[in-house]
Parts: structure tokens; sequence; C-alpha cells
């Protein structure tokens, strides 16, 4: 259980995956959306851990003692 927190966007983009999956075996949606909305997520989370790490590094600077 805590690798998957140590690599939560691995996990996250697996989970997407299975549920795109589902999504076009049932019928939901077409292989040419899965693959558009594959990519979308993919970029969306990637922004994601960009922010955060990046909101980090702010904090770690004000943080920071002399």
């Amino acid at each position: 259980m805590k690798t998957i927190f140590t690599n939560w966007k691995t996990s996250l983009i697996g989970l997407i995956t299975i549920v795109i999956s589902s999504l076009v075996l049932f019928g939901v949606i077409t292989p040419e959306q899965s693959s558009d909305i594959t990519e979308h997520s993919n970029s969306i989370i990637n922004s994601v851990a960009l922010i955060v790490s990046n909101i980090a590094g702010l904090v770690l600077i004000f943080k920071a003692k002399d």
C-alpha cells in the first residue's frame, strides 16, 4: 500500500486506463475517444504533479531557516 502513495501518478494513470478500457468494452465510448481521453487525462495529471512540486518548492523556500 505504501508504494501506491509514493508512485501516485503511475497508479492514477493505471486506474484511469482501466476505467477507460472498461468504458470502451461496454460500448460507452469509442476507441478514438478513449485515446483522446487518455492523452488529456495524462496531461492533466502531469500538470497537477508539476503544480504540487512547485508549491512544495515555494513552501520550502519560506520555511528554510538561516
